[in-house]
C-alpha cells in the first residue's frame, strides 16, 4: 500500500503547485504566438514536480542504487541571455540561463533527503505557435542524506541534460513538461562514490514576465 499512498500524494502535491497559478482560463487564440516572451533580458518564474528512477548503468549497476526512486520539487527562475537568433530557420531560437532549487525525496528503496541549488542552460526553439520545445543542460550541488550502500552522503554534484517543452495555455502561461538524464555523485572527494543515475521527469507551470 505504500507506493499507491505515495503517488496519491504525488498527485496532490501536483495539483496544489499547479492550479493557484492565474489564466489558465484565458484562450490565447487561434494562431497565437508565444515566441515574443523570448529574448535578451525577458524573465521567466515556474515550478514543476517530478518523478526519478534509476536507470541500472555504470555504478547504479548495484542492488541497492538501482532500486531508488524519488519526488523532487524545482522552484526556478529563468532570464534570457540572448535575443532570438536564426531567422527563419527551423532552429531558430534564443538561449536562457536557468537557476532552480532542488528538494529531493527518496520513496525507494529507504526514505532520504537532499537538498541543493542547480544551474541550466537552455535553448528555446522559437516557431510560431504555443508550442515552444527547448534543450537543455546544466549542473548543480546537493546535500544528500540518501543513506544508500556504496556511496557517501554529503556534498554532492548533479550534472544533467535533457529535453522538453512549453505549451502555452494563456498569453504568459504555459505548461512545461521536461525529461532529463540525471547523474549524482560527489567527484571522488569522499569514497565509496558509487554514481547514482536516474531518468527523471518533470511537469509543472511557467509564467513569463512582460
Amino acid at each position: 500500500m505504500r507506493r499507491p499512498r505515495r503517488l496519491g500524494l504525488f498527485a496532490t502535491v501536483l495539483s496544489t503547485l499547479m492550479f493557484p497559478w492565474g489564466g489558465w482560463g484565458a484562450d490565447p487564440g487561434p494562431g497565437s504566438s508565444a515566441s515574443g516572451l523570448f529574448g535578451l533580458g525577458k524573465q521567466a518564474i515556474g515550478i514543476s514536480v517530478g518523478h526519478g528512477l534509476a536507470i541500472p548503468i555504470a555504478d547504479t549497476a548495484n542492488p541497492e542504487l538501482e532500486d531508488v526512486q524519488f519526488i523532487t520539487v524545482a522552484p526556478r527562475w529563468g532570464i534570457g541571455i540572448s535575443n532570438p537568433m536564426g531567422g527563419d530557420a527551423w532552429y531558430r531560437g534564443n538561449f536562457e540561463l536557468l537557476g532552480e532549487g532542488t528538494f529531493l525525496y527518496q520513496v525507494e528503496p529507504k526514505e532520504g533527503f537532499a537538498g541543493g541549488i542547480t544551474a541550466m542552460f537552455r535553448y528555446n526553439f522559437l516557431p510560431d505557435g504555443r508550442f515552444i520545445p527547448f534543450v537543455e543542460a546544466g549542473a548543480g550541488i546537493l546535500v544528500l542524506n540518501l543513506d544508500l550502500a556504496g556511496r557517501e552522503d554529503g556534498l554532492n554534484f548533479s550534472p544533467q541534460a535533457g529535453v522538453g517543452f512549453h505549451y502555452f495555455v494563456s498569453e504568459q502561461t504555459s505548461f512545461t513538461g521536461e525529461w532529463r538524464i540525471l547523474h549524482i555523485s560527489n567527484a571522488d572527494i569522499e569514497q565509496p562514490n558509487r554514481s547514482l543515475n536516474s531518468s527523471l521527469f518533470l511537469i509543472g507551470v511557467t509564467t513569463f514576465l512582460k
